[in-house]
């Protein structure tokens, strides 16, 4: 039996986990304008949304390969070990940044799995997911925009 993929039924299907994915870049991006942030870390963020789709969707399977290596030895458990105690660190420091990439995380991993349900090749989940981060940050300008306006 043949999937209905028109626009209209993935729209209908999978908007949830779109519009999650957005929001959270919008919230970070209020983040970064509540800290006011210059363009170097707007760029870093960018750089970081676009890295991190990448990650999950074209680099996964080097990735996951990787990790798996990383345990076959007591060296790999030993970095993986030094890895876990440092992001500790970095939670316990600076919560509200980590919090938020943690955020950023579990909405881009929905979207993932959302995107391997519908079946998309993972350039263009690449792509979806690269393009609703960027319109997430995107759209945190919007009220920066419109109060300059007034």
């Amino acid at each position: 039996m043949q999937q209905d993929r028109s626009l209209r039924t993935l729209i209908k299907v999978h908007w949830l986990s779109w519009t999650l994915m957005v929001l959270a870049h919008v919230t970070y991006g209020g983040f970064l304008h509540d800290r006011n942030a210059g363009p170097t870390a707007w760029a870093v963020s960018a750089v970081l949304a676009i890295c991190g789709a990448g990650a999950i969707t074209l680099f996964w399977p080097l990735i996951r390969r990787v990790i798996l290596l990383g345990f076959q030895s007591d060296m790999g458990y030993f970095v993986m070990a030094l890895s876990v105690a440092s992001l500790a660190v970095v939670a316990v420091t600076q919560f509200q940044v980590f919090a938020y990439f943690a955020m950023l995380l579990a909405v881009s991993l929905l979207a993932r799995v959302d995107n391997l349900i519908l079946g998309l090749k993972d350039t263009a989940a690449f792509f979806l997911l690269a393009g609703l981060a960027l319109l997430g940050l995107a759209l945190s300008w919007l009220p920066q925009l419109l109060w300059v306006a007034d």
